[in-house]
């Protein structure tokens, strides 16, 4: 045993026995307001604040984060116990991920605790913001917050805000750029799910990505270029007065500098008496 192992062995062991006991006095402290028939009390609620445990925890952070951690999975696979996700904020929020910030797991299984079981996303999401920001180069936890905004909310804007930090993260999976794109899609930013997909299209050298990918470009093309072109047809009545006789006038007059060609190569068919541009195939995702 080295000179420095035998004068830290010691204080280390006690300070071991310090996180302990402190945790240990917190559940037994617990129990007896429980059985005064004040209601099933939460054992964590009488540690302090995470920041003043790793003060006293004397370099054992992360064994008390554990400690911490493996109870309140146990505690919340307590079903019977009532008004349990009341503490939810003190004990992943509070203690767990400010004794370790870079724990993960409190991260994700607190969110989701959150998320499913207390229906409290915006919440989830509050934890989740706070790992992203202690976890910058953890791409699962903008990812996490991503989904969470596009299955449970519906926030297409907000998810693809979160994806697009997951894709800035190193080692993000493929994946999320598709669902950046996508959200785009959804939140009607058809322009700039267009161009997202189109450079998945153009990078990827996975063929079944190459086909989905060139899938959503085909519809998100003609979805583009009808309203182009409709817009085009709206302007050129402002000016003159009348609808165009065809689309080519619309070249003419200067109203746009040329006319798209459907993803077929085709042109777009056009009504004038009513104005209207259609496509002539057919989408194939069916939008």
């Amino acid at each position: 045993m080295t000179a420095r192992a035998a004068v830290w062995s010691p204080r280390r062991r006690m300070a071991l026995c310090a996180v302990t006991g402190l945790l240990l006095a917190a559940l037994v402290q617990g129990r007896i307001e429980g059985s005064k028939g004040s209601g099933a009390v939460h054992p964590l609620l009488y540690l302090p604040s995470g920041k003043y445990l790793r003060v006293v925890s004397l370099g054992f952070e992360e064994l008390a984060a554990d400690i911490l951690y493996l109870w309140s999975i146990q505690y919340y696979g307590h079903y019977d116990i009532k008004d349990r996700y009341g503490y939810l904020q003190h004990i992943y929020g509070q203690m767990i991920t400010e004794l370790d910030p870079h724990y993960l797991d409190p991260y994700l299984v607190g969110a989701m605790i959150m998320a499913v079981e207390a229906r409290q996303p915006e919440m989830a999401l509050r934890l989740l913001d706070k790992g992203v920001e202690n976890n910058p180069d953890k791409w699962i936890m903008a990812f996490e917050a991503g989904f969470l905004c596009y299955n449970d909310l519906h926030d297409y804007r907000r998810a693809a805000y979160y994806f697009k930090k997951a894709i800035e993260a190193p080692g993000a999976h493929p994946l999320v750029r598709r669902l950046y794109a996508e959200m785009h899609n959804r939140a009607g930013d058809k322009r700039t799910s267009l161009r997202e997909w189109s450079e998945i299209y153009r990078t990827s050298d996975d063929p079944y990505v190459r086909n989905v990918a060139w899938n959503h470009v085909h519809d998100l093309k003609v979805d583009v270029d009808v309203a182009d072109l409709k817009g085009a047809v709206s302007r050129f009545r402002d000016r003159a007065g009348r609808a165009p006789r065809r689309l080519r006038e619309l070249v003419a007059s200067g109203v746009v500098g040329a006319l798209p060609s459907d993803p077929e190569g085709r042109q777009y068919l056009y009504d004038p008496q009513a104005g209207d541009v259609r496509y002539q195939g057919s989408l194939v995702l069916g939008r």
